[in-house]
């Protein structure tokens, strides 16, 4: 039938049509006029009303990927969020797993496709309390805001004007039975800067706020009303700052500095009474400066400079009001007492140089005898020991011996002969009177051509063990007395290797025969 429409029209449209054709084309107009007025009205009586047009898109497209926008004006951290269908009794999993979500904070959910669109949110805070929104329509709307929303975001301007870092900051309303949690959770308020403290949106204004310092001490700020003046300061308004140059010229690396008012410093062995370290983890090299900005009462101030090899120095009473500039130069660094020792050399060869320093010390320090030690003499050495110090011996060759943890205060006589590494005795009562070895024990001489390099002293049938001449060596000639490592453990097998490759075994061996073992 619509071609014949469509036909009526093409014929109308030729030239030299007859009067009746354009009568039948004012019918065929009529018609049409008709059918067009009907579907205009079919149309208004089928189209989906205004309410109707508005709910459509609630309704789950296929496919569709819902999500979830969750926005935290609660004023405190979300510490376990749960998404799930308003159908569903379990809330799920945690949606944050090891993460938080801060006052103030955002987090979006994907929650998969061909989804619902009514949800339950819950949410668990710092305080252990729980904010929860039932059948949220995320179809509608994806963004979830935690808090009221028809209360305004209350907010306070925490201003760190102290000379400490802030570690921790509380806000409860007045009369609550605790304080509540720690609004800065794993943030620091440095010295002289501000932080903003969102409160989340509710209707009161007034709070307790207590800052928790780097030292521990704490600033109570009470009935704080945010609503007419957001902004808190920490520091006493009758303290003035001060500032003072720390300059370091103690040839050692500058580790911590703790400043406190003057007389008030504690030992200067303790970190008690001091305060907390200024430098946190930064450290100053030789030579450097830095400044250090102070809020003290008064000018006087006791300060304490700790390097990285452990000592310190203190500078008390100092009036940073007048002196701008302090310089640790170690001069106050407490020094050990002079101790006299004397060193017999009764080695194969002169002596020279000699190290004997604290074994607490890093490296060797001076060398102590600018003209050597010949054999057979003896020097008288006055050195800056606590009494256990460490000793290195140096010969012409370069080839060196060191002994470990030797109390001088015990033994004030130290003679160097061979085997005296390991040597029972260091006064040479032994090698004086020659007494022969020790009953328990066996005494090994270097017959050979060449020094003996290793020596190891094992268990018959066991693997090598360690060498027990380490750096030292046996010249020839020289002696060694060998004790069972154990009491009882007298058999052995001796392993020997001389500098030119040469190897020697004796097993078995009994290490408490009293004997004397030639080697080779």
């Amino acid at each position: 039938m619509r071609r014949g429409f469509h036909a009526t029209i093409l014929r109308r449209t030729m030239p030299g049509g007859s009067a009746r054709d354009l009568d039948r084309d004012f019918r065929m107009r009529g018609i049409f006029a008709g059918l067009g007025a009907a579907i205009g009205l079919l149309s208004l009586l089928f189209a989906p009303s205004p309410v109707q047009a508005q709910r459509r898109p609630s309704q789950p497209a296929a496919g569709a990927e819902r999500e979830a926008v969750i926005v935290n004006e609660t004023g405190l951290g979300v510490r376990e969020l749960y998404l799930a269908p308003a159908s569903e009794a379990d809330p799920g999993p945690d949606r944050l797993g090891t993460d938080t979500l801060p006052s103030g904070g955002m987090f979006r959910v994907r929650l998969g496709r061909n989804q619902p669109c009514a949800w339950s949110v819950r949410a668990i805070l710092a305080d252990e309390t729980v904010e929860e929104r039932r059948n949220v329509d995320l179809c509608r709307a994806s963004r979830v805001t935690l808090g009221d929303p028809g209360a305004p975001a209350r907010e306070a301007l925490i201003n760190n004007d102290t000379d400490l870092d802030v570690r921790e900051i509380y806000a409860a309303p007045p009369g609550a039975p605790t304080r509540g949690p720690d609004r800065l959770g794993a943030e620091v308020v440095p010295a002289g800067r501000t932080h903003r403290l969102r409160l989340g949106r509710r209707r009161d204004c007034v709070f307790d706020i207590t800052a928790v310092m780097a030292d521990n001490s704490e600033v109570s700020r009470p009935r704080v009303d945010v609503c007419r003046n957001p902004r808190v300061t920490l520091a006493d308004s009758s303290l003035t700052w001060r500032e003072v140059t720390i300059t370091n010229r103690s040839g050692r690396v500058l580790a911590g500095l703790h400043a406190i008012a003057g007389g008030r410093g504690g030992p200067l062995d303790s970190d008690e009474g001091w305060g907390v370290d200024r430098m946190g983890e930064e450290t100053a090299p030789d030579g450097s400066s830095f400044r250090l900005r102070l809020r003290l009462p008064g000018c006087e101030a006791d300060l304490r400079a700790t390097y990285e090899d452990g000592a310190s120095e203190a500078k008390r009473n100092i009036n940073i009001c007048q002196t701008r500039n302090v310089t640790f130069d170690g001069s106050g660094i407490p020094r050990p007492p002079e101790r006299p020792v004397t060193i017999v050399n009764r080695h194969g060869a002169t002596i020279e140089e000699i190290y004997i320093s604290s074994s607490s010390e890093g490296d060797w320090g001076a060398e102590r005898l600018p003209d050597g030690l010949a054999q057979n003499t003896r020097q008288t050495l006055s050195v800056p020991v606590d009494c256990t110090a460490d000793i290195r011996v140096v010969f012409p060759t370069n080839g060196a011996e060191e002994r470990r943890e030797v109390d001088i205060c015990r033994n004030p006589l130290i003679v160097i002969r061979p085997g005296w590494t390991i040597a029972a005795n260091l006064d040479g009562s032994e090698a004086e009177e020659d007494p022969g070895p020790r009953p328990g024990s066996v005494r090994l001489r270097n017959t050979g051509p060449a020094p003996i390099v290793e020596l190891y002293i094992d268990t018959p049938g066991a693997s090598r063990g360690d060498d027990r001449l380490g750096a030292n060596v046996l010249g020839r000639n020289e002696t060694l007395d060998l004790a069972p490592p154990e009491p009882g453990a007298c058999a052995a097998r001796l392993t020997a290797i001389f500098r030119d490759g040469r190897e020697v075994t004796r097993e078995p061996l009994d290490l408490c025969a009293g004997i004397e073992v030639p080697l080779p």
